[in-house]
């Protein structure tokens, strides 16, 4: 077995050769690697390169994949497919089996589907929530809020917040100073819903998290079954600690994310995570826009990867498709 930067390929000299021919980039290089390192086991078990091998053998690679959404697996199966074409143009092989595949072919290639919630589910969920804290983090991700490292809710201010107009100036963090500031960013403005903004008031009000969603356990008479919150003039705030220093600064992400982690697993929701709920969002957006039956058009993902402070609409044409919307939001 050869390793190439750590990572292990079949025929690393070849492979390497093909990455050299994309491109440059050791990002991109590096997401190429991880990919066909996963695919060493089968070249070694099976004696030969992945470019020698018939489409029976490929499929076995990409259902092993487990992806959970078309985007995923129609990623990965185009960049075998490109390695396999190179490898046509090297004389190494005659044929890709992969070629013809068009992208409504991957989706049979999901096998860990993500169960995304709909408006109501969310309601539900956010109404088993002991603290305002905790619910309006999920309703802000469903409604668009993003950033990097969710920034746009950490860095998400009282004064930020216009009651009047349902509006809120938002800031994504594209640097940080050594304090959690940001230094170099972006600002956008959206307008929410009513029911956000009682949330977000709600949550500006409270001054004690209460710890486990209210389920702690009460056999401790000496232990607290809250926590005081900072008090600064952020919406979501971490509480008080032995290690809190600079309470003025924004929100930590380890809070958001460990606050629907905990959410999620006091109320059994799988893979509850930042993404299942933005991504849960955009496909009431679509619910939205699309009507009629009427297919999605690039108009249509163009608007919600605006709404969701994306670059590209290219990562959610995958998965946001009319099927599941019909099925999520029936007519």
């Amino acid at each position: 077995m050869k390793k190439e930067n750590n990572i292990s390929l079949f025929n690393p000299e070849v492979k390497n050769e093909f990455f050299k021919s994309v491109t440059n980039n050791e990002g991109t290089i590096k997401y190429y690697s991880r990919i066909f390192y996963n695919t060493f086991v089968y070249e070694e078990s099976l004696g030969k390169d992945i470019n020698q091998f018939s489409i029976e053998e490929l499929e076995k690679i990409l259902y092993d994949f487990k992806a959970n959404n078309r985007h995923t697996i129609e990623s990965y199966g185009r960049i075998i497919s490109s390695y396999l074409n190179w490898s046509m143009e090297q004389g190494l092989t005659d044929k890709n089996p992969l070629r013809k595949l068009s992208s409504d072919d991957f989706d049979k290639y999901i096998t860990d589907k993500e169960e995304y919630i709909t408006e109501k589910q969310l309601r539900r969920y956010e109404e088993k929530c002991a603290n305002y804290q905790d619910a309006v983090i999920f309703r802000l991700l469903f409604e668009g809020l993003s950033g990097k490292q969710v920034s746009e809710i950490g860095n998400l201010k009282v004064s930020d917040c216009d009651f009047e107009k349902n509006s809120l100036h938002l800031i994504n963090s594209l640097e940080v100073d050594e304090n959690g500031y940001p230094s170099k960013f972006t600002e956008r403005t959206i307008k929410v819903s009513d029911h956000a903004m009682e949330l977000i008031r709600g949550a500006i009000n409270q001054k004690q998290y209460i710890k486990k969603n209210g389920n702690m356990s009460t056999e401790a008479s000496n232990v607290r079954d809250f926590t005081d919150l900072v008090q600064n003039d952020y919406v979501v705030r971490a509480s008080i600690t032995k290690n809190s220093e600079d309470i003025n600064k924004p929100t930590d992400r380890f809070v958001i994310y460990k606050r629907i982690k905990l959410i999620g697993d006091d109320l059994g929701i799988k893979s509850f995570t930042a993404k299942l709920i933005q991504r849960s969002g955009m496909i009431y957006l679509a619910s939205q826009l699309v009507q009629n039956d009427e297919d999605v058009t690039i108009s249509d993902l163009k608007i919600i990867a605006d709404r969701f402070n994306l670059n590209t609409y290219f990562n959610i044409k995958g998965f946001l498709t009319k099927d599941l919307i019909n099925n999520m939001y029936p007519r």
